[in-house]
C-alpha cells in the first residue's frame, strides 16, 4: 500500500467522516493513499491522530470499515450535482406578485428582485409554514435560483425540511 496506509503510526480503522463534499472535478489528491486524483472529498477524522485526511470513497470504506456508507455519501452528491445543472432550465411558475417560484421536495422556493439591480430567494417548508430568506443579494435571478438550491439541499439535509 502506498502513502499513508504504508506509515507506522497511522490508523487504517476506526475513523469518522464529518463531512462531504464535491469539488466539481478531480482537483485534490487523497491524503490516505497519496495517489488517487478525487473530485468527491471525504473529511476523515480520528481520536488518535491529530490532523483531518481528505480522502477518496475507497479510503474513506477502509478507513471507516464502511464499504456503503462511503458510496451513499458521494452518491447523494452525484445527484444533487446533477439536479443543480437542470434546475435554472426547470419550468418555473410566476406567482401573481409576479415572482418566479417552484414547489419541489415539500418546500416552496420563491426568487425576487429585491431592487432593479439585486435578487433574493425564500424558501419556505409547506408542511410547517417555516420560511428562511436570502441574507446576500444576487446579482441575477439566476444566481440567486442557483443559491436557492443550495439552500434547498443544506435545509433538507441539515434540519430535515421539506418531505
Amino acid at each position: 500500500m502506498a502513502g499513508k496506509w504504508s506509515i507506522p503510526g497511522v490508523p487504517h480503522k476506526g475513523w469518522t467522516c464529518t463531512s462531504v463534499e464535491d469539488l466539481g472535478a478531480p482537483d485534490e489528491v487523497c491524503e490516505m493513499c497519496e495517489t488517487q486524483d478525487i473530485r468527491y472529498v471525504h473529511h476523515m477524522e480520528h481520536p488518535n491522530y491529530p490532523e483531518t485526511l481528505v480522502v477518496g470513497c475507497v479510503c474513506a470504506e477502509h478507513m471507516e470499515n464502511d464499504y456503503e456508507g462511503p458510496r451513499r455519501r458521494e452518491k447523494a452528491l452525484r445527484n444533487a450535482a446533477q439536479r443543480k445543472r437542470r434546475w435554472l432550465s426547470r419550468k418555473w411558475k410566476v406567482s401573481a406578485k409576479g415572482n418566479a417560484y417552484l414547489n419541489t421536495d415539500g418546500l416552496n422556493i420563491t426568487v425576487f428582485q429585491k431592487n432593479p439591480k439585486l435578487w433574493g430567494a425564500r424558501i419556505e417548508d409547506r408542511a410547517t409554514g417555516r420560511s428562511v430568506s436570502s441574507r446576500r443579494p444576487h446579482q441575477t435571478e439566476d444566481a440567486a435560483k442557483l443559491a436557492a438550491f443550495d439552500a434547498m439541499i443544506f435545509l433538507k439535509k441539515e434540519r430535515g425540511w421539506g418531505s
